[in-house]
């Protein structure tokens, strides 16, 4: 392919046969045969630059001008042939080929704004202190995502809002190797429906008490794939455990864990109508032998009490109590089991997971500790509510038309509600270090999505608690939240 030589070619031709006519003209010379031949040529050249700019001809020497499709340039050129895919390395599509365009680099983030009104009765204040109203910020997460190959991809994602800067999620992905997709770093562990909900997608502020026995966030390898055009995922993880706030383990004694987690869709009418499916299993033998599970009551607000030079925080800071709460348990090994199961037609959907976990301490006992939760959701603007096909679980509503109140546009109202159950209550005595009890929540939620990227949520808990030695307490809270992401 010689296309550019031919263009410097022509528009030589070009430039030198306009100087051709000029010189006629400024000697005056009546027009003659030869000004036609020469003023024919010139369109022609004309048409044949047109045909080269667009990619329609090449000019060969033996040939002349021929026809070839348009192929685009990514910035690598060569006669040689590719080995992996026996194609031109010019059209070769094989990972680590040289190209223009990497690394790419996209800056998202988003925060949560959130404010909590409680209203506890005198059991509930007696067994958990005086909870405080707040205001503050929940979560404010800056991250860098892109590709450095066509078949790498990358994010750095951390957050500033609690106390000090945390990794949230860091790691590297290959796709479509020989094996799946392939995931290295720290991210979230392939263990729950709702786990593998993004928060900015969530319906209620905070997931359901059930998180509490979670593997969640570890630093390890996974692999992970769709299946049955795409009515199928399944993913397997291994990774160290229990990892800090920057994905970090250091312990000798144990510290390792695996998680897999399988999805079907049995019925499958995309969004407008289907039901999902699945299992999830996760094993952890913690580094340094020690479990704690604890659990708030669907909300959280804190600040940290102190102040430090030029009035700069330090922790610790405080916070919403735990309203349920294990204890450091002395921890050979654990086994978490999980079931899933969803349907939505269309603006409805049903959405409920059961969970176990069983504990089997150092002094050979085991304890067993369950959860569960349902929720509902109904978009009253009539917008549906989407399924994840990737990741196997639902998004956030995107309003048919953003909020305009000026031109009467509402954007996306949606109500929701949910019952959630926790129970970490343990064998043997309770004391104030373990207190363990029994959390039962029902939320009521009313969302407002006024663009794809803002949203403004209120909700209304009701928890339900039980001491084992204190006995039954309950407490209210009014919590709104609002939320921007890019």
């Amino acid at each position: 392919m010689r296309a550019l030589p031919t263009c410097r070619i022509a528009a030589c031709a070009i430039a030198l046969a306009w100087v051709a006519l000029l010189a006629q003209h400024s000697f005056a010379q009546p027009p003659s045969h030869e000004d036609d031949v020469v003023a024919e040529r010139l369109r022609s050249l004309e048409i044949q630059m047109l045909q080269l700019r667009q990619g329609e001809f090449v000019f060969t020497r033996d040939a002349g001008f021929e026809r070839t499709p348009v192929v685009q340039d990514v910035g690598f050129r060569s006669t040689h042939w590719c080995t992996g895919c026996d194609q031109p390395l010019a059209s070769c599509v094989c990972a680590g080929k040289p190209a223009s365009g990497f690394p790419t680099v996209k800056v998202t983030g988003f925060f949560h704004l959130d404010a909590g009104f409680y209203n506890q009765d005198a059991a509930n204040r007696a067994t958990l202190g005086d909870i405080e109203d707040g205001a503050g910020f929940r979560r404010a997460r800056l991250a860098a995502t892109g590709n450095v190959t066509e078949r790498t991809s990358y994010i750095m994602e951390f957050d500033v809002a609690q106390a000090q800067a945390r990794i949230v999620d860091m790691w590297m992905q290959f796709k479509e190797t020989p094996f799946g997709n392939v995931r290295i770093g720290r991210y979230r562990q392939p263990f729950g429906m709702t786990e593998l909900t993004s928060i900015r997608e969530t319906p209620f502020l905070e997931r359901p008490s059930v998180f509490a026995l979670s593997p969640f966030r570890q630093t390890g390898i996974m692999l992970f794939d769709t299946a049955l055009d795409e009515r199928m995922t399944w993913a397997a993880s291994g990774y160290r455990y229990l990892s800090d706030n920057f994905g970090n383990v250091y312990a000798d004694t144990g510290g390792y864990g695996v998680a897999a987690r399988i999805t079907a869709l049995p019925i499958d009418h995309g969004d407008s109508g289907l039901v999902h499916v699945g299992f999830d299993y996760s094993y952890n033998d913690p580094g340094r032998d020690e479990v704690q599970y604890v659990s708030t009551n669907e909300f959280f607000v804190g600040q940290n009490p102190n102040l430090g030079p030029s009035g700069l925080d330090f922790l610790p800071i405080v916070a919403v109590p735990p309203f349920v709460n294990t204890g450091v348990m002395p921890t050979r090994r654990t086994n978490l089991f999980n079931v899933e199961g969803a349907a939505s037609w269309g603006r409805l959907l049903v959405q409920s997971e059961a969970r176990w976990a069983q504990v089997e301490l150092t002094d050979g006992t085991t304890n067993t500790f369950p959860a569960a939760y349902a929720h509902l959701r109904y978009v009253l603007t009539g917008e549906t509510i989407p399924y994840n096909r990737q990741t196997g679980s639902f998004g956030r509503v995107k309003p048919a038309q953003p909020a305009d109140l000026a031109c009467g546009y509402w954007g996306a109202w949606e109500v929701a509600a949910r019952v959630s159950y926790l129970d970490l209550n343990r064998t043997g005595v309770p004391g104030p270090l373990r207190p363990g009890r029994r959390l039962t929540d029902v939320t009521l939620g009313l969302n407002w999505y006024v663009s794809d990227h803002v949203k403004f949520q209120l909700n209304w808990i009701h928890a339900d608690l039980d001491d084992p030695i204190l006995g039954g307490s309950q407490a209210e809270t009014y919590a709104f939240r609002g939320q921007v992401d890019f």
